[in-house]
């Protein structure tokens, strides 16, 4: 099955109502359906990453977003890093002390365990996950939500997002 057809089906297993989306509610709604509490956490990330996901020992995901960028795309770095876990992709495993101490500054974010980043089949999970957000997206803007995707924050707007992806 290609990754457009697996990303429909599992977007079709979450019947998540589009037409009263917030990244906040979809979160949830993720985590109530998977039986996971998701955390989404913004980051000062390294450069060239966006962003990461990883599990803790009990029933808990994290998705750190980079927290530089507009607000769109904060949105849909989340949306990647959820879609990540919906295909049920491999990740970091961590316990609950290392990422109390890692967002306490205590302890440095263990890039180089995540699986994503040396993945012999990278790019097809990122496909994946991008293939999946952006049908999330589709959703939302066929749902006439499109604020939801461009309303993240008072700086963050669709033209922002544009401009820093080199368009005017």
């Amino acid at each position: 099955m290609d990754a457009k057809s697996k990303a429909n089906q599992i977007l079709q297993e979450l019947g998540y109502d589009f037409r009263a989306f917030t990244i906040e509610g979809f979160v949830r709604h993720v985590g109530e359906t998977s039986g996971r509490e998701i955390i989404t956490i913004p980051w000062a990330m390294p450069p060239m990453l966006f962003g990461a996901w990883i599990s803790d020992e009990e029933p808990r995901e994290y998705i750190f977003y980079r927290n530089d960028v507009s607000g769109i795309h904060q949105i849909h770095i989340q949306l990647h890093e959820l879609s990540h876990f919906l295909f049920g992709h491999p990740t970091l495993q961590i316990n609950q002390k290392l990422i109390a101490d890692m967002v306490a500054g205590q302890a440095s974010f263990p890039f180089a365990g995540l699986p994503r980043l040396r993945s012999p089949n990278k790019n097809t999970i990122e496909t994946e996950a991008e293939t999946l957000a952006s049908l999330i997206q589709k959703q939302v803007i066929q749902n006439s939500q499109l604020d939801r995707l461009t309303h993240f924050s008072a700086e963050g707007n669709l033209a922002d997002y544009l401009k820093a992806l080199g368009g005017t």
